[in-house]
């Protein structure tokens, strides 16, 4: 119920009916409104009281008594009266009696019609009467076009005012952060992208057995069941190094072992026997390569006396075991570790280029590819195993290779909502400052699980309520706006009216725009360096 209403004149506009409330103490207030009022004459002066109400925290109702101005201030949102009572409380006009229902036993009956007969005139209208006077014709035309053009200029050139505020701004950084991102999960989207690769290919080998030529050797047994004859004293026959030996194929061999001497047969009848004596085939080969048991000829050559070599029947050769080690020159391919190896790192390199060049090209619009591709473990077989004797091999692997693709706008939002919900209760972000993010992919893992690390830089300066700084400087002389802006903590303030220098303030809240902004010397925010972006890299 309000106590003390506001009667308003006839001729007082919204500018000055505004100025009333706003000195107005309470928050409940009736305007009064008389007969042929200016304020009850447009349905714009209501809307503009209801705004002009509610940025005051107002609550107005209106009283008149005029149906027409009822009507307009109902449609504006406001509580309609028409009269006010003794106490202050508002009573309401009668309602008009609804029409009577219609029956539909009833004819219904048109409503009678008055019939006006005119008569013809007695007189005759004069001359002066019925002649068109050009002067005031032209004064009617002149008054409308004026107006026409008064309402479409203002239509036009509605005055409108930019408020620039320097903020007493510091800079405000948050390093080090780490946003986790998966798909389906949080802010940031991700799309995990996975793509396999099959490709088979021939390897030469480059092993080889490399077999020299090399003579056979052996070994042989002398038995000497000779007895000491012909003045020999020694313990022994001697046999000199280099003696020559054949076997049944007529290879010749040579005793490599020193010079070997082999006992006497004993007064017992025990042979001399001395085993173990080297021989080597005298020309290389395989054809060195004999049986056991086939050395025993004495190759009959004289020595440099002129005597024969074994002049002794009795003294015998043997080799109780085949001969070994000689071999013909030759070159076998054999695959080796290597060829193994060598086969599986170039088949792996060109699968995994392949799958990188596939997933970069599958991004959509927005998109970027995480830097690290997430490799699976490769398959890989070959026809034939290292050591084998082969010039060639074939190898076939199989990879697969997972490309997790984020949005790098989600990124940059996430790491600007990181900063701004950090800010002092008492400050507030200049966003008409760009916020500087800076970040890079820390931890990238199978199934699109991301980790950006990275940094968000801005400016903060004590917190303005904007709406508030637009109701008390609306309508307003600039010399007032300007002083009561000036007491703000701020550095400074410009005001600047468009189309034209006006003395007062837009009367339309809406007209008024605000921007905070950090002054233009102010030393940039320190934010790391950004790391490069670089070619999609393989997960080790």
């Amino acid at each position: 119920m309000a106590t003390d209403p506001i009667y308003v004149e006839s001729e007082e506009e919204i500018p000055e009916v505004v100025e009333r409330l706003r000195r107005f103490n309470g928050e409940d207030t009736m305007l009064v409104l008389p007969m042929r009022s200016r304020i009850g004459q447009s349905r714009f002066n209501f809307q503009l009281l209801r705004n002009y109400a509610a940025r005051m925290g107002k609550r107005v109702t209106v009283v008149c008594d005029d149906p027409a101005v009822q009507k307009m201030a109902s449609e504006s949102g406001f509580a309609v009266f028409g009269a006010v009572g003794p106490e202050g409380e508002g009573i309401a006009s009668e309602a008009e009696p609804p029409p009577p229902a219609q029956r539909w036993w009833k004819k219904v009956r048109s409503a009678p019609t008055t019939h006006v007969g005119i008569a013809a005139p007695k007189k005759l209208l004069t001359k002066s009467a019925t002649e068109l006077k050009p002067g005031r014709f032209l004064l009617y035309v002149t008054a409308a076009t004026l107006l026409l053009v008064g309402l479409f200029g203002a239509a036009i050139y509605i005055p409108s005012a930019s408020v620039t505020l320097v903020a007493q701004a510091a800079p405000f950084t948050q390093k080090d952060v780490e946003i986790p991102a998966s798909p389906g999960k949080g802010s940031i989207h991700v799309r995990s992208v996975v793509v396999s690769r099959s490709n088979s290919q021939g390897f030469k080998t480059t092993g080889q057995i490399v077999v020299p030529l090399a003579p056979a050797i052996g070994q042989v047994t002398y038995t000497n069941a000779c007895r000491p004859q012909f003045g020999n004293s020694g313990p022994g026959l001697t046999i000199l190094r280099g003696q020559r030996f054949v076997n049944s194929n007529d290879v010749m061999f040579a005793q490599t072992s020193g010079n070997v001497t082999v006992p006497w047969k004993t007064t017992g009848g025990v042979n001399g026997v001395v085993s173990g004596v080297n021989i080597q085939a005298v020309t290389p080969g395989l054809a060195g390569n004999v049986g056991s048991s086939t050395i025993s000829g004495w190759k009959a050559f004289v020595d440099s006396s002129g005597s024969p070599n074994n002049p002794y029947s009795c003294l015998t050769v043997d080799n109780p075991a085949a001969t070994g080690g000689g071999s013909d020159p030759s070159s076998t391919p054999q695959m080796t570790e290597a060829d193994f190896d060598a086969g599986r790192a170039q088949l792996e390199q060109e699968l995994r280029q392949s799958i990188a060049q596939t997933l970069v090209g599958a991004g959509q619009p927005g998109e970027k590819l995480s830097e690290t591709i997430i490799f699976g473990p490769p398959q890989y077989t070959t026809d034939h195993q290292p050591n084998d004797k082969v010039p060639t091999f074939s190898g076939t692997m199989t990879i697969s290779g997972e490309g997790d693709f984020y949005n790098d706008a989600d990124v940059q939002k996430a790491f600007q909502n990181y900063l701004a919900q950090r800010v002092p209760n008492d400050q507030q972000l200049l966003t008409e400052s760009p916020i500087q993010v800076q970040y890079r992919i820390l931890i990238a893992t199978s199934g699109g699980n991301l980790t950006f690390l990275g940094s968000a830089a801005a400016y903060v300066a004590p917190k303005l309520d904007e709406a508030k700084i637009r109701s008390q400087i609306v309508g307003r002389p600039l010399a007032q706006a300007r002083f009561y802006l000036e007491k703000l903590p701020i550095r400074s303030v410009a005001i600047k009216e468009q189309p034209l220098t006006l003395p007062l303030m837009p009367l339309l809240i809406g007209r008024i725009s605000l921007h905070y902004v950090v002054e233009q010397n102010t030393p940039t925010t320190t934010t790391p360096a950004p790391t490069p972006s670089a070619s999609p890299k393989a997960s080790p």
